[in-house]
């Protein structure tokens, strides 16, 4: 089993760009990817989160004991919701709004501090996201 897992790895490839999900085969003469020749008969499986309710009754952020709070959308949307992002892009999210009424106040100042902390914030989200390996070669010349 484990073999076909690792020859599928090698075969196909997807590509996500907005809702849609395009899959990929590489053929193997040429090395190019393209659209699949065969059809797939039992389907494919996918993997992954989405955010189904943009707000939410509980905090997604915070555990209830040791498990992941139960999400569910309120009837109406007010004060008591929370909005269902990372704790990241949430505080991103207040200091977007916090810019936003400091342009209405007419204080520039403070909207282009606001925004580059949300700007920061968002930076920060992404590069948490990213997994890479750093590889650091040692000089065979370098003192040791």
């Amino acid at each position: 089993m484990a073999t076909a897992t690792l020859e599928i790895k090698k075969k196909w490839f997807f590509k996500v760009q907005g809702r849609m999900i395009y899959l990929y085969q590489k053929n193997e003469t040429t090395g190019e990817l393209i659209y699949p020749d065969e059809t797939i008969a039992n389907g494919l499986m996918f993997e992954g989160t989405a955010f189904i309710y943009p707000f939410v009754t509980n905090d997604p952020n915070q555990l209830v004991g040791n498990n992941n709070p139960t999400l569910t959308e309120p009837a109406s949307v007010d004060e008591d919701a929370h909005v269902n992002l990372p704790i990241m892009l949430t505080l991103a999210v207040i200091d977007y709004v916090k810019a936003q009424m400091a342009e209405n106040s007419g204080n520039l100042e403070m909207k282009e501090y606001f925004m580059r902390e949300y700007h920061r914030k968002v930076g920060d989200y992404q590069s948490n996201k990213m997994k890479r390996n750093r590889i650091q070669v040692a000089n065979p010349f370098g003192i040791r």
